[in-house]
């Protein structure tokens, strides 16, 4: 199924896209061409970072897992009873984080902090977290250095592939269950709505 967007741009990136802009005019007009020049490059990597490309939800049956966002797979744990992959996001990704799956979403916890690195030690316990819950699936992410403030929609029941916020950079952590066979591997890129990431092997 093809799920065309209302928006090119996310609204998210609307204030700082139209300020920067602004400024842009402003420096052009009154101080100096070349130093506009920067700042209208700045709002073109803007536009860049907030795009919200049009994606075809490939979701075969209720029980596939999507991919929540565009990343790079850079690490897969397997213990007893669950399997947590690592997604490296960056600036270059699509920034659009989508429902897994079909179900009931909670916004479990939600903390403050720093920006530090994602991929040191400091940043997994300083750095801004949230943990999104979606049945037996579970999703934790850790801000990075160029995030903005993690803000995503209230808990309810949404359908796989629909937006829920903006993760502009970082570490995202997805755990699931063991029956869950996955479909990827380390160093796979996977997109958002159209990456099945695992199928329920029940």
């Amino acid at each position: 199924m093809t799920n065309q967007n209302n928006e090119y741009i996310l609204k998210e990136g609307y204030n700082i896209i139209l300020t920067s802009l602004l400024v842009s005019f402003i420096v052009d007009i009154f101080i100096s061409d070349g130093l506009a020049n920067i700042f209208y490059l700045l709002v073109f990597l803007l536009l860049f970072i907030y795009r919200n490309p049009s994606r075809v939800n490939y979701l075969a049956k209720d029980d596939d897992i999507l991919a929540p966002i565009d990343g790079k797979v850079i690490a897969i744990d397997k213990s007893k009873n669950k399997q947590k992959i690592y997604i490296d996001v960056s600036l270059c990704n699509s920034h659009v984080l989508r429902t897994p799956i079909n179900s009931k979403y909670k916004l479990k916890s939600l903390k403050n902090g720093l920006n530090l690195n994602s991929n040191t030690f400091k940043a997994k316990k300083l750095n801004a977290q949230a943990i999104l819950k979606f049945d037996d699936i579970k999703i934790k992410l850790i801000s990075g250095i160029y995030n903005s403030k993690l803000n995503f929609k209230d808990s309810q029941h949404l359908n796989a592939g629909e937006n829920i916020g903006i993760f502009l950079q970082g570490l995202i952590i997805i755990e699931i269950p063991n029956n869950y066979k996955l479909n990827i591997n380390i160093n796979d890129n996977i997109y958002s709505k159209s990456t099945i990431q695992a199928n329920n092997t029940q």
